[in-house]
């Protein structure tokens, strides 16, 4: 019973304060919390009847739960938010500079984003000039159709739909090795390149090769005069001059390689040395033999990425080969050939060790046809000896003409490469 009236009592207190603060502030006073439009600008807060009836949220220290005072918490002070006309401005004055800002190069390039294009104008430059530079120079005063009528030899090259042209070749005639005298042979050297990714590094091969096989050989000749008693005869592969030849090859491939430029090339020569002839080759450039009876012997094995045995080497070395969608074996997603002088990118895959062959010159030997890919992807070795002794009809086979047509007898074929024919006249090494 005592506790119930205590509890009445502290109600009606409670009402009691209640009443008097309504009365004493007045309604606008009590309502102007919750309806005044203008109250969130106002620096301090007017606490409302029911803040005394709430009990503050920070935490209070235990001893004033005994002290026996009836004391209420002081009211909420709230901070009001700058006024909102202020706020506005400066929002849209940020924004602005944000736009402004995101504008700029330094923006740009921290999102990632790459960089303008730069291009130049346009170059007035004099009829036959360039304007990309010497190197581009060199290459289109390349000729784009050569015809050369040689001591024993001619040739036909024709450039095909490429800007440049890639094709060369090189002759050394009439060299003696061994000396003077008795024990002196005739040399000479013939070769055909074709060359790929610019003409780098078939105008380097085209330069250098014959000049490192000559001396190789001379070099091998002064060696072998050199020995108290003749050598036991040799097979092909322990033969001293199909040795000096491999060694030319891989010091020429070596020399063009500490020059650091970019490309390759396909090379087949041929080699006359004491009644004897010694062809070689890297890559896809072949030499035929045609012979009296009109029979064509290829003297070379194109060196492609699609042959068994050179899939086998690659493989062991560490590469691969794969064929695209066409039909075309290449060595690493890249070179459709699998040896080359150069290509710095793709050794060892790519080695540039030449296979050297030996063959004695009969009578029946009449020339050799040695010429790029150009004419052989769309010309038969048959077919090229069959045009040559046409072209020859019972006198020298060394005529430029039988060059021609076995380029005019490629293009009507649908060759778009370039092609480069070379016809040597092996007869008079006989005589």
């Amino acid at each position: 019973m005592l506790h119930g009236v205590r509890f009445l009592l502290s109600a009606a207190a409670a009402f009691a304060r209640l009443a008097h603060a309504i009365v004493s502030g007045g309604w606008a006073t009590f309502f102007m919390p919750l309806c005044s439009p203008t109250s969130a600008t106002t620096s301090t807060a007017v606490p409302a009847p029911w803040q005394h009836l709430q009990p503050s949220r920070s935490k209070v220290h235990h001893a004033d739960l005994h002290d026996g005072k009836d004391q209420l918490p002081p009211p909420l002070q709230v901070s009001s938010p700058p006024p909102a006309i202020a706020v506005v401005p400066a929002i849209k004055q940020q924004q602005g500079e944000r736009a402004a800002a995101e504008k700029t190069p330094a923006a740009k390039a921290a999102r990632g984003r790459p960089p303008r294009l730069a291009i130049p104008p346009p170059v007035a430059c004099a009829p036959g000039v360039d304007p990309f530079g010497a190197a581009a120079d060199r290459e289109t005063d390349v000729a784009t159709e050569v015809e050369v009528q040689g001591k024993g030899f001619c040739l036909a090259s024709r450039r095909g739909v490429r800007h440049a042209m890639e094709d060369g070749y090189s002759v050394i005639n009439d060299n003696n090795i061994g000396g003077e005298g008795e024990g002196s042979h005739q040399l000479a050297f013939y070769g055909v390149y074709d060359g790929h990714g610019g003409r780098a590094a078939v105008d380097f091969v085209a330069d250098k090769l014959g000049k490192n096989v000559i001396a190789a050989l001379a070099a091998a000749a002064s060696t072998a005069s050199g020995k108290q008693s003749p050598p036991p005869p040799q097979s092909d592969d322990q033969d001293e001059a199909v040795a000096a030849i491999r060694a030319a090859y891989l010091t020429t491939d070596s020399e063009f390689l500490s020059q650091g430029v970019r490309g390759g090339a396909c090379a087949a020569t041929a080699v006359v040395k004491g009644g004897d002839l010694y062809v070689a080759n890297v890559g896809d450039c072949r030499a035929v033999l045609g012979s009296r009876g009109g029979v064509a012997t290829a003297l070379t094995s194109d060196h492609t990425a699609g042959r068994e045995d050179e899939r086998r080497r690659i493989e062991s070395s560490g590469g691969y080969v794969s064929r695209g969608s066409g039909g075309v074996w290449r060595v690493q997603d890249c070179l459709a050939v699998s040896r080359a002088f150069g290509d710095a990118s793709m050794k060892p895959w790519v080695t540039c060790d030449p296979e050297v062959s030996r063959r004695r010159l009969t009578p029946d030997c009449r020339f050799l046809v040695v010429a790029s890919d150009g004419l052989w992807n769309k010309v038969s070795c048959q077919e090229a000896v069959d045009a040559v002794a046409a072209a020859a009809a019972g006198a020298l086979s060394s005529s430029v003409g039988s060059c021609k047509e076995l380029i005019a007898l490629a293009k009507s074929r649908g060759s778009r490469d370039d092609i480069t024919v070379m016809v040597v006249d092996l007869q008079r090494f006989l005589q």
